[in-house]
């Protein structure tokens, strides 16, 4: 009997002994795997912070597997997938696309403060993006459908002063674009540029020589534009008699600047007073009895955060005084597209795409 009550006694303690080792095996796997989990989520977040996307995402793909249920790493990996998915559509052109995956990446809940504010600021360069993607596409289809060689020289620029390689967003559009520089026999930028830079060598020289046609049509286009922009203060007909080179070389200086239509005409008037009406003068003059004259106006650009950041950037090409306040279309020196300033007697400032998407607001009281 002793020795029966022995060996159960024995089985007994060693079937305990067996226990506590599964137990202390558990709790050694279960601790390997919070300690992978924390180092893969800690890993992924340092690799945000470098911006190295695609080492974050592999990263956070590990801590799934540490935990596959665990709300945060799964957050966190979507986050980072929205980010990388957005920037593959960005230089696939598929700009569209990208504005919607992005959005969806901010939504996403339970994520990564990091990866929220890095994908904000993706959605807004992906908005931009669109905008100027629209913009450009309704201008070249509008220029394509001229057949009587009056282009639209701001616009041929823009298309000739495209760099592929840093906006890939705008590929779909090369065709289209190559099809414009054609049809309007500016497919070189090159020879543009040269003929441009030899233009206004001679213009210094003279005021009377002659200049290329694509100059030419620049001249008239500034003529255009310095009358619309304010058609009370300048006189079109004696803007007409001013040579084409003086026009040049004044908006070229204007636009070296960051000036607009009203600066260069200025710069012009210096040589041809006439240009300048009876009674205006440089105060951008009209009839505000029912709110802010144009100067005010643009003296209320100052008080806006969007304009002050961008302004040596900024080239003001026109102005339309509207029920509520007055309107400034603008562009970004170099060729890139701009928008319309919206400074509204109530003291709403805002900056709107052509397309009429409002971004940047402010307020001048």
């Amino acid at each position: 009997m002793k020795k029966i009550l022995k060996r159960v006694g024995v089985i007994s303690l060693f079937g305990l002994m067996m226990i506590g080792l599964a137990a202390c095996g558990n709790q050694q796997s279960a601790d390997n795997k919070d300690s992978g989990y924390n180092s893969s989520i800690s890993k992924g977040l340092n690799a945000v912070a470098e911006n190295k996307f695609d080492k974050a995402l592999t990263y956070f793909d590990n801590a799934l597997t540490q935990k596959p249920k665990d709300s945060k790493a799964k957050a966190y990996r979507d986050q980072t997938q929205a980010y990388l998915d957005t920037q593959s559509e960005l230089k696939d052109g598929e700009v569209q696309k990208a504005v919607t995956t992005v959005t969806a990446g901010t939504k996403v809940t339970n994520g990564a403060k990091s990866l929220n504010i890095k994908l904000s600021d993706l959605k807004q360069t992906a908005k931009d993006d669109l905008a100027e993607y629209r913009q450009l596409k309704q201008d070249v289809a509008d220029q394509l459908k001229i057949t009587d060689d009056n282009y639209d020289t701001g616009i041929v620029k823009q298309c000739q002063a495209i760099n592929w390689r840093k906006k890939p967003y705008l590929k779909k559009l090369k065709p289209d674009v190559d099809k414009l520089l054609k049809q309007a026999g500016q497919q070189s930028s090159t020879s543009s540029s040269s003929s441009s830079t030899a233009t206004s060598s001679s213009s210094s020289s003279t005021t009377t020589k002659a200049v290329s046609a694509a100059d030419k049509k620049e001249a008239e286009q500034m003529r255009t534009n310095i009358v619309q922009s304010d058609p009370d203060s300048w006189d079109s007909a004696a803007l007409a008699q001013v040579p084409d080179s003086v026009i040049v070389a004044a908006t070229k200086k204007s636009n070296d600047m960051g000036g607009d239509p009203g600066t260069t005409a200025n710069m012009i008037a210096e040589q041809y007073p006439n240009i300048k009406k009876n009674g205006s003068s440089d105060s951008d003059t009209d009839d505000s009895a029912n709110g802010l004259s144009a100067s005010e106006a643009k003296n209320k650009l100052n008080s806006f955060e969007f304009y002050t950041k961008n302004k040596s950037h900024i080239e003001l090409t026109g102005q339309e005084q509207t029920s509520d306040g007055w309107e400034f279309t603008y562009s970004f020196v170099g060729g890139s597209t701009g928008g319309v300033l919206v400074v509204n007697n109530d003291g709403k400032i805002a900056d709107k795409t052509f397309s009429g998407i409002e971004g940047e607001t402010g307020s001048w009281k």
